[in-house]
């Protein structure tokens, strides 16, 4: 008995060893169901609360309140304030945080589309009070910006890099204008340089596709790949097409009873065509 006790000590302590090296919310929280001593000390250690990560499996039920809440934690210590596709969120609660943290110097908003441009506009300012430096601000996906916020923004985020969209040089509209890694590119000037939507590129490495350019279309639906991303991706078992990295969860794993199997998956479109059962046999045309 006194041995088992001492066996079940020793792991709680390893694990109050890992709780500062959790990335997200959805990590503590899950960790805050193991023990009742483990909850108490995810609940009274304030620096485990000085970054919050909420991402999608949590982001759709997060509201103003809840997000209050949680920011509490930290006390007033708040460094990193990553909200991704937090619908429910407005500027009003986002504004609460920030006037309750005001040494956050990493805001990460994308798809949050409740926020305004107005709205980050001033949670910017506020945190740029007092010499304080807002290193990083990612605004990909919330609706509205334009040429004007962005020169706003810039007067409180100067450094190259700090905002993760930019008035694209040749639709002039604000989008993200990624660096192109093509070799040839780097060393001259960037005729390349534009959005998405004005320059083809690779949705894996963001090099430029131009009509010399071997082009392959991913599974992710309006997506493209260069030959040289397509070749090491992992397909499709029907139609050969691969998932980008960052639509990876977007796979329909194949369980296999041979272990030394490569792992399979199908694309949604494959998926859905072949019914509930991944395994039915099914004929059509690509």
């Amino acid at each position: 008995m006194k041995n088992e006790e001492e066996e079940e000590r020793s792991v709680h302590e390893v694990l109050l060893l890992v709780l500062p090296y959790l990335h997200s919310l959805f990590e503590l929280l899950s960790m805050n169901r193991v023990s009742r001593l483990l909850k108490n000390a995810i609940r009274d250690e304030t620096a485990l609360w000085t970054n919050v990560v909420i991402e999608p499996l949590l982001s759709s039920r997060l509201t103003d309140e809840i997000l209050s809440e949680i920011a509490s934690k930290s006390a007033g210590k708040l460094k990193t304030l990553i909200l991704r596709q937090c619908l429910r969120v407005t500027d009003k609660g986002l504004r609460r945080v920030v006037d309750s943290n005001p040494l956050i110097t990493k805001m990460i908003v994308p798809g949050c589309l409740e926020l305004t441009p107005e709205g980050i506009i001033g949670c910017v300012e506020s945190l740029t009070k007092n010499n304080h430096k807002l290193e990083t601000l990612h605004i990909n996906g919330v609706y509205g910006f334009t040429k004007h916020h962005i020169a706003a923004l810039l007067n409180y985020l100067p450094d190259v890099g700090a905002i993760d969209v930019e008035v694209c040089p040749k639709c002039d509209e604000v989008r993200m204008v990624p660096a192109c890694s093509r070799r040839s590119c780097e060393s001259k000037e960037r005729k390349c340089r534009g959005c998405r939507f004005c320059v083809s590129r690779c949705v894996e490495c963001l090099v430029c596709l131009g009509s010399d350019t071997e082009v392959q279309e991913a599974a992710c639906g309006g997506d493209v790949l260069c030959l040289e991303c397509w070749l090491v991706l992992p397909k499709c078992r029907f139609c050969n097409k691969p998932y980008c990295t960052s639509h990876s969860g977007l796979r329909q794993e194949i369980e296999d009873t041979d272990d030394a199997a490569r792992p399979m998956f199908e694309c949604q479109a494959c998926y859905y065509r072949a019914g509930t059962n991944p395994y039915d046999a099914f004929d059509y045309q690509i």
